[in-house]
């Protein structure tokens, strides 16, 4: 990050390079006069998840310097090369999912140096951290936020309370490890992946909605001072529920919508083959909310199908 001097305001924009490879990304940072938390807000580790992208693009725009407090890194597009080359949402230099491959390794792809320099040089210079993204191109959801469930537990805590100032009706915790956010978290740094919008579209509501949600988090946390409170939401907290990937490559009939609650035993989807023959009939395993699930008719085999959690018991 742009070393921020006490007493002074600034705004800075350019694109970072990241050594050894051919990516590089925009980011706006924000400078205050007086102290506060370093945050960042990142968008585009999934390069066709554009609400979160839009998002930042428009808060970098909107801003005002005078009022920021501490400092606020708006990283504009993590994979800007796959954004603007409308690739999978992988890196195209190598083909590789950046939520996969933490902590990486500086002698391997581009992707895995991309993890390594984004530890180094961005979880190590944050105090928390605000990761935007939504259904990719082929996935509807329910908005919803994951925060830290596996991490110490002051970081799963902070994290958690992070989650709370998001206008979502699901927070869930999570369990996961090696993604950007996650990695975050086994590093100290509490984080937060907001889920909103689906199928590789985005609309005004919707990156209106992540923009009003990024600000009452930044007020939050004391890194934003425009006059106007934080407010904590009351969204219901889920554990992380379950995660299924398709068995089987064939056409998906899912039974369900996101945010549709679910019962233990009812049937959520099949996949067939082409010729109409059922391959697989997918089943709740306890009672629930469906978050997210595969749109696209066509599925692959390995591959996310469906996800719902759980309410926590108060």
């Amino acid at each position: 990050m742009t070393d921020c001097k006490k007493e002074t305001i600034t705004k800075t924009q350019h694109f970072v390079y990241v050594p050894g490879t051919e990516v590089s990304y925009p980011e706006t940072v924000f400078c205050g006069a007086a102290d506060g938390p370093r945050v960042t807000v990142s968008a585009g580790v999934h390069c066709r998840e554009y609400i979160g992208i839009e998002a930042v693009n428009r808060l970098a725009a909107e801003i005002r310097p005078e009022d920021v407090r501490g400092s606020i890194r708006f990283i504009h597009a993590v994979n800007y090369n796959g954004l603007i080359r409308r690739s999978a949402d992988v890196f195209p230099e190598d083909g590789e999912n950046l939520n996969r491959v933490f902590p990486g390794n500086e002698e391997g792809g581009s992707t895995l140096r991309v993890a390594v320099f984004l530890e180094k040089e961005v979880i190590a210079s944050s105090d928390a951290i605000i990761d935007l993204h939504s259904g990719g191109f082929c996935e509807a959801l329910t908005p919803h936020v994951y925060f830290h469930g596996v991490c110490a537990p002051e970081v799963n805590r902070q994290s958690e309370a992070i989650a709370k100032h998001v206008s979502v009706p699901y927070v869930v915790r999570s369990s996961a490890k090696n993604g950007f956010y996650s990695y975050a978290g086994q590093c100290r740094v509490p984080a937060i992946i907001l889920e909103r919008g689906g199928c590789g579209l985005w609309s005004e509501e919707e990156v209106k909605a992540d923009m009003e949600d990024v600000k009452n988090i930044l007020r939050f946390l004391g890194a934003l001072d425009d006059g106007i409170p934080a407010v904590e939401k009351n969204p219901c907290v889920m554990s992380a529920g379950w995660y299924e990937d398709a068995p089987e490559s064939g056409l998906w009939y899912p039974a369900k919508k996101p945010g549709d609650r679910v019962v233990k035993g009812e049937v959520l989807g099949q996949i067939k083959d082409v010729f109409g023959t059922v391959l697989y009939t997918y089943t709740a395993k306890d009672d629930g909310v469906l978050l997210y699930q595969t749109a696209s008719l066509g599925i692959e085999k390995g591959h996310p199908m469906v996800a719902y959690g759980m309410p926590e018991k108060q």
